[in-house]
């Protein structure tokens, strides 16, 4: 190979090692950062008690379904 080639090689390997390297220092160096979701948690099982049936639908069943939904997230959750 030529020597351009050699060079291009060279110069390459430390910004690969820098793209690489950089995140997973930052991954390592602070592992145990995630968000906490209890109050989101606490609003959707709260949202989903208090859910009425509306005034718009005449036999409820939009508003039936919508607490099914809410139910279901929070219980995913």
């Amino acid at each position: 190979m030529a020597a351009i080639v050699w060079v291009n090689v060279v110069l390459t390997l430390p910004f690969l090692i820098a793209f690489i390297g950089v995140p997973l220092w930052m991954t390592f160096k602070s592992p145990d950062t995630s968000p906490d979701h209890g109050q989101a948690r606490a609003y959707l099982r709260a949202k989903a008690g208090l859910v009425t049936v509306s005034a718009d639908s005449h036999d409820g069943t939009a508003a039936v379904d919508h607490a099914s939904d809410a139910a279901r997230i929070a219980a995913a959750a």
